[in-house]
């Protein structure tokens, strides 16, 4: 089922909607899967579903509520974490009714994810699995299968910065010098590589005081029994994960603007679409942001090179 774009009023979602009726009418399923592209929307939506639940406006702090995050610098879901959220669904329950909250489900590895199965297909009575993630395509088929998927429509919001604006501008008048070719034979360096590698400076430096900003907003991290510095380094890099995620996009909406401009140059802007796909990859398995964006441009230069080079 697929939300309208998130309003500030929960209430107005209609996944809140559908399962508050479910609820009432006795059919509430045991797993649900909140989708998106918002990742700070679907983790207030999960939150609200466990509210709604345990019938507590504080559900992160109440006894039956259990959740789920990536830890570490790896930033992974593990095993272990896992078997302690199934063995703690053994205990005995204060209210009857309890919660799994499982923020960015993707990040389950595969032992993890397989540890949750039997508990997604029969979890204890009263039990709500609520799963989130804004990459649900990356998760195991036989998770998405036992679950009831809620998509809740609209974009990240945009980077509102003048300094990423005028980082946008400089990309696109390199790009479009990748696609014009160069002026003359000598003059590859001057118009493209020091562009080049001046965007990939500015890139490290625009993303490191975006995420200070974005943690200086966002509310605090979950505290941890077991290890706070590692959950709030893992608060740290879902922070930078989200911002950098919005700035990638922003980078693809300009190619495919270049595509559009240029429809005589679509087969190398689909190729750069996707060296800019696998520099995502890279950068969501912890390689640096920097070498991961300058790998990025210099294929896309060389895409564009090989098309004005003469047969």
């Amino acid at each position: 089922m697929r939300s309208p774009v998130a309003s500030a009023d929960l209430a107005d979602l209609p996944v809140l909607k559908v399962l508050a009726r479910a609820r009432a009418e006795e059919r509430m399923p045991h797993a649900v899967l909140i989708t998106g592209a918002d990742g700070a929307v679907l983790a207030r939506v999960a939150e609200e579903l466990a509210a709604r639940h345990l019938g507590d406006a504080a559900p992160l702090a109440h006894p039956d509520c259990r959740v789920l995050r990536p830890a570490g610098l790896s930033r992974i879901i593990n095993v272990e974490a896992a078997q302690q959220v199934v063995a703690s669904l053994g205990l005995s329950s204060v209210t009857g009714r309890r919660v799994v909250l499982i923020h960015e489900t993707d990040r389950l590895n595969a032992t993890a994810a397989n540890c949750l199965l039997k508990t997604l297909e029969e979890p204890p009575p009263g039990t709500l699995l609520i799963l989130q993630t804004t990459h649900y395509y990356r998760m195991l088929p036989t998770i998405l299968s036992r679950c009831m998927r809620f998509h809740v429509a609209g974009e990240a919001p945009p980077l509102a910065d003048a300094s990423w604006a005028d980082w946008l501008r400089e990309m696109d008048k390199l790009l479009t010098r990748m696609v014009k070719g160069p002026a003359s034979p000598n003059a590859r360096v001057s118009e493209v590589f020091i562009p080049l590698y001046a965007l990939c400076a500015r890139f490290e430096v625009l993303l490191d005081l975006f995420v200070e900003e974005a943690l200086q907003a966002a509310p605090p991290p979950p505290v941890s029994d077991d290890d706070q510095e590692a959950a709030e380094k893992a608060h740290v890099a879902t922070i930078t994960r989200g911002v950098r995620a919005r700035m990638l996009v922003s980078v693809e909406e300009k190619l495919r603007l270049i595509g559009r401009a240029h429809p005589d140059c679509a087969g190398q802007v689909a190729a750069t679409v996707g060296h800019l796909e696998e520099a995502r990859a890279r950068m969501e398995l912890n390689y640096q942001a920097l070498a991961a964006l300058e790998q990025f441009l210099l294929r896309t230069l060389r895409t564009f090179a090989a098309r004005s080079r003469p047969a």
